[in-house]
């Protein structure tokens, strides 16, 4: 706590006075990241879901891996109270619920394959999460071309337009 408030050029009674402890401070970094998440999800109503899903993913990865990051932080659940998880947990899945409601209506508009929505969001989340493992700030590629291209891979793998010679099963690709 003593570093965090030399940081933020702070005295220590000043930052108890915005944070109880240390794992107040981490609760409130799991909070700030995610209200980060939920404002990533495109909600514009004149785009079909699989255009509002590739830019819901590219927002998501920008804000995972950019300055303002809050995702560091998201490894650390189990210093967590029980209530302190249990609302973080709601908001994850809250964020969850919100990208499976854009994938449904990308199924509804014909963008998107027909797939389990839930499904398609834990495949696409656990890829684009993992960026976070292997993205270096002083790498070759740079957080925007990360995030672009990341979300076109990932989108391409739901468009409605199918891949001959592609195996299918009732969680991806089932055409009715």
């Amino acid at each position: 706590m003593v570093d965090i408030a030399d940081i933020l050029g702070v005295s220590k009674a000043t930052l108890y006075y915005y944070v109880k402890n240390k794992q107040d401070l981490l609760f409130q970094c799991h909070l700030a990241a995610a209200d980060q998440a939920l404002e990533t999800i495109c909600t514009d109503p004149s785009l079909n879901g699989l255009e509002r899903l590739r830019r819901s993913l590219v927002a998501y990865v920008i804000s995972i891996i950019g300055e303002d990051s809050f995702s560091v932080v998201i490894l650390e659940e189990r210093s967590l109270s029980d209530e302190q998880l249990r609302v973080v947990i709601e908001k994850r899945d809250a964020f969850e619920r919100r990208l499976q409601d854009v994938v449904r209506a990308g199924v509804t508009d014909g963008s998107i394959l027909r797939c389990d929505p839930k499904f398609a969001v834990f495949s696409v989340l656990g890829a684009a999460n993992w960026v976070t493992k292997w993205h270096r700030p002083e790498g070759a590629w740079t957080i925007d071309e990360i995030a672009q291209a990341s979300a076109a891979l990932l989108c391409r793998g739901l468009a409605a337009e199918p891949v001959p010679g592609y195996p299918s099963n009732r969680l991806y690709g089932d055409q009715p």
